[in-house]
């Protein structure tokens, strides 16, 4: 499942202001690449949930992460890991809020939401074959039928393995995170209970218990605190490919973000993993990121001043 595309640490980032411009950005959700035949498949697996007014499905995006900014300055606090710029501000403010910030995926929630679609359809069509070739294993008597049978359920078997398997190593990257802010005891009975999810997601016994999984899965990984953190809300709102890379205060990507990204390069699909896929850029051609830590105390290093010029642009999140 080795990815392909441009290396991290190849890769130059910036932080920009209100007025950079972005160059054409690729946004995709959860029914990318998927044919119409594909989306029905997926409405007949998960089911249609929710209203009218709010549809709840796996064609439309979800949303589970808190909508409290100390949600994840509390969880970068327990993990040890450096708080972004906007997170100490959020860190000294009475009001608990920091100006121009929001909560940031950096694997992107349409990615993931992506991948699992993918994955479960991939799932799918391997507990066809395996039947498929349990069927012929009964009745096949020639040699070559028999060898035949076996080599589908072998493919079968594989195909459901890969499936569960891509959205498990998601899993436990995002999990890995969240070591210090949970215990070791509660990082592996959410590894467990993601697991689990994930194969009621994709052979539970009803639409119901399948789709409860499913947004189970992407709250305990996309939309967990191991893949959020607060950020520059302007370029929130115009970074929406596949990878938003965390910075330090020298605007290198952080331990975190390359725990994440190779991640994000062994499990993700090829087809997410390229050029115009992964990062987004600015006009001049360069690699922006919407977050950047605070230089601590003490550190003679600057960090970029924060963006705290008024904006116009209503708070989204990409995907």
């Amino acid at each position: 499942m080795r990815g392909i595309g441009p290396k991290l640490g190849q890769t130059q980032f910036k932080v920009g202001n209100n007025s950079t411009k972005v160059g054409e950005q690729v946004k995709y959700g959860p029914t990318a690449d998927l044919n119409d035949k594909q989306k029905q498949q997926l409405l007949q697996h998960y089911g249609k949930h929710g209203t009218e007014k709010t549809p709840q499905n796996a064609l439309e995006r979800l949303t589970q992460y808190s909508d409290s900014h100390t949600t994840y300055t509390n969880a970068a606090k327990k993990s040890g890991r450096p708080l972004t710029e906007q997170e100490a501000l959020v860190s000294t403010s009475p009001k608990n809020k920091a100006p121009a910030s929001s909560i940031n995926h950096v694997i992107a929630s349409g990615t993931g939401q992506n991948v699992f679609n993918h994955e479960t359809l991939q799932f799918q069509e391997g507990v066809k074959n395996t039947q498929a070739a349990q069927q012929k294993l009964k009745t096949a008597t020639d040699p070559a039928e028999v060898a035949d049978a076996q080599k589908q359920l072998r493919k079968g078997l594989a195909q459901q393995a890969a499936g569960a398997g891509r959205m498990q190593g998601y899993s436990r990257a995002t999990l890995e995170e969240r070591h210090g802010e949970l215990t070791p005891a509660q990082v592996t009975g959410k590894r467990n209970e993601t697991l689990k999810n994930t194969l009621t997601a994709m052979q539970g016994p009803d639409q119901d218990k399948r789709f409860g999984a499913y947004k189970n899965v992407l709250k305990d990984t996309f939309d967990a605190p191991g893949n959020l953190r607060l950020g520059n809300r302007t370029q929130n709102t115009k970074i929406s490919t596949g990878f938003d890379t965390p910075l330090d205060a020298n605007g290198k990507p952080t331990k975190r973000a390359e725990r994440l990204f190779d991640a994000h390069q062994t499990f993700g699909p090829d087809r997410l993993l390229k050029e115009d896929r992964l990062f987004t850029k600015n006009d001049k051609g360069e690699a922006m990121s919407s977050s950047k830590e605070a230089a601590v105390a003490g550190d003679k290093r600057k960090a970029d001043a924060l963006d705290t010029g008024t904006s116009s642009v209503k708070k989204k999140r990409k995907g």
